[in-house]
């Protein structure tokens, strides 16, 4: 079990220690170790929906479904075409990045599920609309009371609320002043009945008003009232941190005791939820009774803002955080507990796809709306078509459209591999697998065509560097970046699937432009719009907690000593933390024998210093393990 000492050891590397579903009842935290942020819960009967941020991505907003709140999978977005929030969001301008879509809210009332957005940089205020989380989702512009769209900035984090008698409210924070708002809503979510958008931020209800105050929830609980909101800058009383105000009225109770209202407001019982727990977030209750708080715990890092799950334990009325020590919550970010809801099986958010469907997988995200006649999984079946077309003026990949990816999650041990078909490529085209951020760095491996002849290269951040010519009747390549538990990236390259060759420098994944590392496949043609390639599968394995299937090896960088043995199991998971090792089914060989040797059941000896790697073929696919052989003692 964790430590609490160890509450921020590992934000920026990786995580050596267990995270999500342990197979024994028991979940570790974080329970998403991917790039969720600001992660909004609701609870339909015994189902739970979460929404979360995707800036300047296509889809937006993200929604996952979970039966226990630990086991998430990806099942559509609020926003099947961001494009409709206004134009930055399309290929043709390519300029949300480190903006777009912040804090979404969802919520389920009178059988609609809807979720509220606000993109802050000027296309303003917007609710989604379904009858089934899967969708399909209807978006639409809020209008304020006269019936002007919402069209304004800098807004963010909305919250909506119905209250018992029908009426319904809406949180958010205007970045502008730093202040926090409630204002009336029509019943049907669709218009701001106090607010007047040529007035704004005239109108609506301040309730706080500290820089640096995000983060709204509005939710009630025996009669109580509670808002509740995040200080990132440490501006409020009690410095960085959770802070929920609770009243027997909405607006706050007057000093006669009486209700405040819209315009006058009164005040409120407040306190510090403290330091150490999921900061952006929402409190959830399961059926039985139980309470949780969902959300991120940490400001960032390689794999974004992950999400955590925490107990909640009401005590007078106030909610309070942690574990029960001594009778009493310790208010501590919680490492590991049992899991809210027993019985179901490993689910996860990103993973692999053989593209034998007419449609995209839930689990991929455009880097900005995509050129629509620019890729097909129609055109050659069982295969993603990604056609070139030039990048917008300034060049490089970060103005490159359709660009497709899945976060990366956050494991000690990561591998994607892909197969491309590059008979269709033309002049000035490239094509391969790339590490990005949110529009700060990126990493790359691929090949490129010029005057008729095929290369290899890497990328990075606009630095290339070239590798061997292929051959003229070379027409499908093998790439793959294996990640280890620092975080750090080596790309691959193999000509016949089997033989796997190190290509390029090594990668630290890195934050940057508020998002963590996304692994996609790219495609563009930096001097006309012609050509393609054909991306045959795309496949994602880790170390993490597995679905029912899924193959893995623990380890993917060893160290030995020369002399030194090791072996090494391929392990298929039975969806449920069991087990069961196929090494008996695959064939094992290494790249440099003079370093490492490997026996057919899997053991690896360490023979002469220096670094190799280890193949594992399983049904055509490799899992590939660095091994460093260090002197003896």
């Amino acid at each position: 079990m964790r430590k609490e000492n160890n509450e921020h050891r590992y934000i920026n590397s990786g995580f050596p220690q267990p995270w999500g579903d342990q197979g024994n009842g028991r979940y570790c935290n974080p329970v998403l170790p991917g790039d969720y942020s600001d992660a909004d819960v609701v609870r339909v009967g015994d189902d739970y929906y979460l929404a979360s941020s995707t800036f300047q991505n296509s889809g937006g907003v993200v929604i996952l479904h979970s039966k226990d709140l630990v086991n998430w999978k990806t099942i559509s977005y609020a926003i099947k075409h961001v494009s409709v929030l206004g134009p930055k969001f399309n290929w043709d301008q390519m300029d949300n990045y480190g903006h777009g879509i912040f804090a979404p809210s969802i919520h389920y009332h009178e059988g609609v599920f809807r979720v509220y957005v606000n993109c802050y940089k000027g296309e303003g205020f917007f609710v989604a609309t379904a009858k089934q989380a899967e969708g399909p989702w209807q978006v639409n512009q809020l209008k304020d009371k006269n019936g002007k769209l919402l069209r304004v900035e800098p807004w963010t984090d909305p919250d909506a609320f119905w209250d018992d008698d029908g009426k319904a409210y809406l949180a958010a924070a205007y970045l502008g002043t730093h202040s926090l708002y409630i204002f009336q809503m029509s019943p049907d979510g669709a218009h701001l009945l106090d607010v007047d958008v040529d007035d704004l931020p005239g109108s609506g209800t301040i309730f706080y008003q500290i820089e640096g105050t995000e983060g709204n929830k509005i939710f009630k609980h025996n009669g109580y009232y509670f808002l509740f909101n995040v200080d990132f800058q440490g501006r409020s009383p009690a410095g960085r941190g959770g802070y929920i105000k609770r009243s027997r009225h909405l607006y706050g109770t007057m000093p006669d005791g009486s209700a405040g209202g819209p315009g006058d407001l009164g005040s409120y019982d407040i306190r510090f939820m403290g330091h150490q727990f999921p900061s952006q977030g929402a409190f959830i209750d399961t059926p039985d009774g139980k309470w949780y708080f969902i959300g991120q715990y940490d400001d960032g890092g390689v794999a974004g803002r992950k999400v955590h799950l925490i107990p909640v334990t009401w005590i007078d009325d106030w909610p309070y955080f942690g574990e029960i020590e001594h009778g009493f919550p310790n208010g501590r970010m919680t490492w590991e507990a049992p899991k809210p809801v027993q019985g179901h099986p490993v689910e996860q958010p990103q993973g692999s796809d053989e593209f034998d469907q007419l449609h995209l997988s839930p689990r991929w995200q455009w880097n900005h709306e995509p050129r629509a006649e620019y890729w097909s999984l129609a055109e050659r079946p069982g295969h993603l078509r990604l056609k070139g077309f030039r990048p917008l003026k300034g060049g490089g990949f970060f103005r490159a459209g359709n660009t497709l990816s899945q976060r990366y999650l956050m494991t000690t041990g990561l591998q994607v591999d892909t197969k491309l078909d590059l008979a269709g490529m033309s002049d000035g085209l490239r094509g391969g697998l790339v590490h990005f951020n949110g529009g700060v760095d990126y990493a790359m491996i691929g090949v490129v065509q010029q005057d008729g002849k095929r290369r290899m290269y890497t990328e990075v951040n606009g630095k290339s560097e070239y590798g061997p010519e292929l051959d003229a009747n070379q027409t499908e390549i093998w790439l793959a970046t294996r990640v280890n538990a620092e975080c750090v990236s080596v790309f691959y390259y193999s000509t016949n699937g089997t033989e796997w060759c190190r290509f390029g420098n090594q990668y630290p994944l890195r934050w940057g432009g508020y998002r963590g590392n996304n692994i996609g496949l790219y495609c563009y043609n930096q001097t006309e719009n012609q050509g393609y390639v054909d991306i045959d599968y795309y496949y994602y394995s880790h170390t993490g907690p597995r679905m029912e299937g899924e193959v893995y090896v623990p380890h993917n960088d060893i160290v030995l000593r020369q002399g030194e043995q090791i072996r090494l199991p391929l392990l298929k998971s039975d969806g449920f933390g069991r087990t069961i090792e196929i090494n008996s089914e695959a064939t094992f060989h290494s790249m440099n024998s003079r370093v490492a040797t490997i026996q057919l059941d899997g053991t690896i000896t360490g023979v002469g210093t220096g670094v190799t790697d280890v193949v594992i073929m399983l049904n055509q696919r490799p899992y590939i393990v660095s091994v460093r052989v260090i002197k003896q003692i």
